[in-house]
């Protein structure tokens, strides 16, 4: 059984990571891009892929991307993913796995190390954290005593 996920929960977010702020006639084919991959967070969008759209080389578009974003097409599409699950990972109701699978990982054991590797803690537990935060925003101040 699938879990409902609000779209506006995975498409159309802005994100804490590095966006292009100054645009060439080149860069723009960053941005479109980046516009593709956010609107694609359902699936894994490969560095190829990503190229293609940008209507460039592979090598010469990894270089760009990372000259105009300030890091790699593959480390700046994870950080995407991480923090669109983060995101997710709000809502109790969605299982770890469809957060993974709705922010393009089909593997759970490949979501959980690039979430650990980017957050310092796995999603259970980012999730326990966030619960735990949550509650002790709507204690009144008597129950906090």
């Amino acid at each position: 059984m699938s879990a409902w996920i609000p779209a506006h929960t995975v498409a159309n977010q802005s994100n804490n990571v590095a966006t292009p702020t100054v645009l060439s006639d080149q860069d723009h084919r960053v941005t479109k891009v980046i516009a593709y991959v956010t609107s694609n967070l359902t699936r894994r969008v490969t560095l190829v892929e990503a190229a293609s759209v940008a209507c460039l080389e592979p090598l010469y578009f990894s270089k760009r991307f990372r000259r105009v974003v300030g890091m790699t097409f593959v480390s700046w599409s994870t950080s995407i993913r991480v923090q669109s699950a983060k995101r997710l990972l709000e809502w109790p109701a969605l299982s770890i796995t469809a957060v993974a699978n709705a922010v393009g990982y089909r593997d759970l054991t490949t979501f959980e190390r690039a979430f650990r590797k980017r957050e310092a803690i796995c999603p259970r537990e980012y999730r326990r954290l966030l619960a735990r935060c949550m509650a002790k925003e709507q204690e009144t101040p008597k129950e906090r005593r």
